[in-house]
Parts: structure tokens; C-alpha cells; sequence
């Protein structure tokens, strides 16, 4: 093997380390889920929850003072919302939080 040859061979390995290591840098964008799809039996695929139940919470602290007491997943597709009990001087109310806005509905 001539120098030359080994010296673009150092080169290439070189580069594709170079470039493997930047790639370990670019943050990874999350999955984005189509809730139309369908899967294999023609079903449409439930998309997992854009809101946690912790940010639900969260959310509904936000907005109303008290303690939290439950949290529940209720209603389905569009409709599906966390059903949160809370507590606030001896007052028990529920706040609803929708999946996938976020939007808080009922409450104090």
C-alpha cells in the first residue's frame, strides 16, 4: 500500500468518526403519531396522550388552589380528558383536563 493510499484511508476513517460524534450532538426530534391512521385491521390506532398525567396536574394547579386527591383517564378519542379531584378547604371538586389540548374544563 503506496502512502497516499493510506493517508486517504486515515482520512476517511477519520471523517466518519468526525461525523458519527456530531451526529451523537443532533437532538432527536420525538415520534410524531398520526391519530388517523390505521393499523393492520383496518382500526384506527389510538394515539398515545400529548399531556401526562403529571403536566395535567400541573395545568390544573395552575389554575385552582387545593390539593389533588385522584386522577383518573376518562371519555374516549377526542373527548379523552384527566379527571382530577381536588380538594380546597373542605370543598371537592373535579377539574378536566383535555389529552391532547390541555384545556382545562369545570373546576373550583
Amino acid at each position: 500500500m503506496s502512502k497516499t493510499s493510506i493517508l486517504s484511508l486515515l482520512v476517511a476513517l477519520f471523517l466518519g468518526l468526525v461525523k458519527a460524534a456530531h451526529a451523537q450532538n443532533i437532538p432527536v426530534q420525538p415520534a410524531q403519531i398520526d391519530i388517523n391512521r390505521s393499523d393492520n385491521t383496518g382500526n384506527a390506532t389510538q394515539a398515545s396522550p400529548r399531556v401526562t398525567e403529571r403536566q395535567a396536574v400541573e395545568i390544573a394547579r395552575q389554575r385552582f388552589a387545593g390539593n389533588v386527591l385522584r386522577i383518573s383517564l376518562i371519555g374516549e378519542g377526542g373527548n379523552q380528558r384527566y379527571q382530577i379531584r381536588m380538594e380546597n378547604e373542605g370543598k371537592v371538586f373535579p377539574v378536566f383536563v383535555n389529552v391532547i389540548t390541555g384545556r382545562i374544563s369545570g373546576g373550583g
